[in-house]
């Protein structure tokens, strides 16, 4: 049998929901993940709800974002829900440099997950990330 647990919740398009984002998910994987597993888990959170509050209508005034928690033995899968934009999210090529102060957040999603990649959804788009760890 496959046990999946599923989480989400809606928070504001304001940089302030970022910190809550992690802390809600953090709170979800810290007793059923590695502790290693749970800071990937919240590093990545907080690369894509940045990336939907700082690159897309989630940012403007009474924009919102979704953050989903998926868990299934070990792996989680986060998505963000964002209000759209006008560009697909993409990996910048000079996002290694080391005076590059932006531009770094999918580069980070990608090198610390599984795969990563997005699709649009009614409202927007939906940017997800699978992390691979072992279960505790």
């Amino acid at each position: 049998m496959i046990d999946v647990t599923r989480w989400s919740r809606l928070f504001a398009g304001r940089p302030q929901s970022i910190g809550d984002a992690r802390a809600f998910a953090r709170a979800l994987v810290v007793d059923r993940a590695s502790d290693a597993l749970a800071e990937t888990v919240e590093l990545v959170v907080s690369e894509l709800c940045t990336n939907a509050v700082e690159h897309t209508a989630s940012g403007e005034e009474d924009g919102k974002f979704v953050l989903e928690v998926e868990m299934q033995n070990g792996h989680v899968r986060v998505g963000v829900l964002d209000m759209g934009a006008q560009t697909r999210p993409t990996v910048s090529n000079q996002a290694s440099g080391a005076d590059v102060t932006s531009g770094r957040g999918l580069f980070i999603v990608e090198a610390v997950s599984k795969s990563w990649g997005s699709e649009p959804v009614r409202v927007g788009r939906r940017v997800w990330a699978d992390v691979v760890g072992m279960p505790v």
